[in-house]
């Protein structure tokens, strides 16, 4: 059984969001997903960051990262972000077959 850690971020870019959600696997760190994204949600929530961040990093592990067999175990708060930038919670996930 492997362990690992999953945490997105987002960058305000206009009316997009530049996403990244990376796998930090102790050994390895592999970037996920990374690309433009649209803004989700109403005007409060496309001004959340955060949440926007988490929203697409909680699909992101029930689409791709389920597929090679990851699922979540618990989750963490984020450490703050900069302005102009949010970050998802920190997920801790598990692999118990050989996916990657």
């Amino acid at each position: 059984m492997r362990f690992a850690r999953v945490t997105g971020h987002v960058l305000a870019d206009e009316d997009t969001l530049m996403l990244t959600v990376v796998l930090d696997a102790i050994n390895r760190i592999e970037t996920v997903r990374s690309e433009r994204v649209p803004a989700l949600g109403d005007a409060a929530r496309r001004a959340d960051l955060a949440w926007q961040a988490d929203q697409y990093t909680q699909e992101t592990i029930g689409n791709e990262l389920a597929l090679a067999g990851w699922e979540v175990v618990s989750e963490e708060p984020s450490a703050p972000a900069p302005p102009g930038t949010g970050v998802s919670q920190a997920y801790l996930v598990r692999n118990i077959g050989g996916g990657s």
